[in-house]
């Protein structure tokens, strides 16, 4: 390792091993501690491997001094007063330490479908300002603001069979409240016990680019869909999360944007249902109504119409009850 790397060492495991996921810009495949002493040689990796530790155990930034190495360990804190990841320099005592990579966690709770957001988070991937900071936030939120996501069916594949525990890393470039398009390092786990995906969100400015490559799909779906005149929701169908918006709902429905709204428990059988049935047919459709209730209002009914397309993946396409049919648009 350069002597100018920082390390990025993910801890998003509640008791699991600590891997090595970045090394400066470039991102590294889950490497257990034991292979930072290829890198460092056997004593620098032992005094780093104990840092590593002793930070994620007490949270707190740590110099190590021992001879002529320097470690020094700064935590990745995540919303529930976790630590999701530990950045990592070593070097020489007298070598000057250069700064420390950026990154922040979140949290998503797969039984509220809420993402929780860690301490400069959105500052860090939507360029926010302080005053508009919120920790939770719906998956549209973050998800929408992707533009491009290469990795999207594997991702969600995990998402869907969170009880095993898998993990999944890739790139994903995100618009910022600036409309600056940045890149990002997702390194995200599987944590059955707490039933969340943990992550950490690593910006990698390096690889920042004047004319960002866009998904070409999915921008052509935004498009379409935003002149739709009605919402569009793009699902997960063995979830049944929806988990972008690609077309706004329009009122009574627009809150559905921002707000995760309780569904009539009869009617959010049927989705799932239908969800699971088209899954297996893809290109087929289902027609449905969805009474939804945001906090602090009444229940609205919304139909519904559910396209199942090949990857998993379908459109929801929803309209207040009121604005009749969508053939009618």
């Amino acid at each position: 390792m350069p002597s100018d790397d920082w390390l990025l060492v993910e801890t998003l495991r509640c008791g699991g091993e600590p891997t090595v996921v970045a090394a400066g810009a470039h991102p590294r495949h889950w490497s257990g501690l034991g292979s930072l002493r290829r890198v460092l040689g056997p004593s620098r990796a032992r005094i780093a491997t104990e840092a590593v530790r002793r930070c994620h155990a007490d949270g707190r930034a740590q110099r190590t001094v021992e001879a002529d190495t320097l470690v020094v360990t700064e935590p990745v804190p995540c919303a529930y007063a976790g630590i999701h990841g530990v950045r990592l320099w070593v070097g020489a005592v007298d070598a000057p330490i250069p700064p420390p990579r950026r990154v922040a966690a979140w949290d998503w709770d797969a039984d509220t479908e809420l993402a929780h957001h860690g301490p400069g988070l959105e500052e860090l991937v939507f360029a926010r300002a302080p005053e508009h900071v919120r920790v939770i936030r719906t998956p549209p939120e973050a998800f929408g603001r992707m533009t491009r996501f290469d990795g999207r069916i594997d991702y969600f594949a995990m998402v869907a069979r969170l009880d095993d525990g898998g993990q999944w890393q890739g790139e994903v470039d995100m618009a910022g409240d600036d409309d600056e398009v940045r890149h990002f390092q997702m390194i995200t786990r599987a944590v059955p016990a707490r039933r969340r995906i943990s992550a950490l969100m690593h910006a990698i400015p390096e690889l920042d680019t004047a004319v960002p490559a866009t998904d070409p799909d999915a921008a052509m779906l935004r498009a379409v869909s935003q002149r739709s005149g009605v919402g569009v929701g793009i699902i997960e169908l063995t979830s049944a999360l929806i988990y972008e918006w690609a077309g706004p709902p329009l009122p009574p429905l627009d809150r559905w944007l921002v707000e995760r709204p309780s569904v009539d428990p009869d009617d959010l059988a049927a989705l799932r249902a239908a969800c699971h049935d088209l899954a297996r047919t893809p290109g087929t459709g289902r027609r449905l109504t969805l009474r939804v209730r945001f906090a602090a209002s009444g229940w609205v009914t919304a139909q519904a119409e559910l396209v199942a397309m090949s990857t998993g993946h379908g459109l929801l396409r929803v309209w207040s009850a009121g604005d009749g049919s969508p053939v009618d648009r």
